[in-house]
């Protein structure tokens, strides 16, 4: 009995550090995105497929990988077992999407565009578990000057 306790024990301390290190992390990183999404803000993103420009354009693009952490996946886990809607991990994917647009829209900063046209984004399961996200985000990036 004294070794199950044990492992009960092991188990809550590192789902408890997993939730509050997993917290931490996620707000900090919230807080980074929404300082860049406000300073980027006046680069402008059109999704259209087939809007042209008589502006230069160049190929922009950017990538990034998330990883949940402990406590989310054991909450994941759970809900994948009785089924429905992964809440625990829509959070992750937001994250990796908005990530993917900041460095999306660095990319076009630092060749003076300010409009990124035929945004694409494509977003990907990576590991045995699904445990992490990757969001690939492309567009042309258009220099209006």
């Amino acid at each position: 009995m004294d070794a199950f306790l044990l492992k009960v024990t092991i188990f809550v301390i590192l789902f408890a550090v997993g939730w509050g290190f997993g917290r931490h992390a996620e707000r900090k990183h919230l807080t980074e995105l929404e300082i860049q999404e406000k300073r980027l803000a006046y680069i402008r993103l059109d999704s259209s497929r087939f809007k042209t420009t008589e502006h230069s354009g160049q190929l922009v693009s950017s990538n990034v990988v998330i990883s949940h952490d402990y406590f989310k996946y054991v909450i994941a886990n759970i809900q994948n077992f009785f089924g429905g809607n992964l809440s625990s991990y829509e959070t992750v994917v937001e994250r990796a999407r908005r990530e993917a647009v900041v460095r999306l829209k660095l990319e076009a900063e630092k060749i003076g565009a300010s409009e990124i046209l035929g945004l694409r984004l494509s977003t990907t399961e990576m590991g045995m578990d699904g445990g992490m996200v990757e969001v690939f985000a492309y567009g042309t990036a258009i220099q209006n000057h």
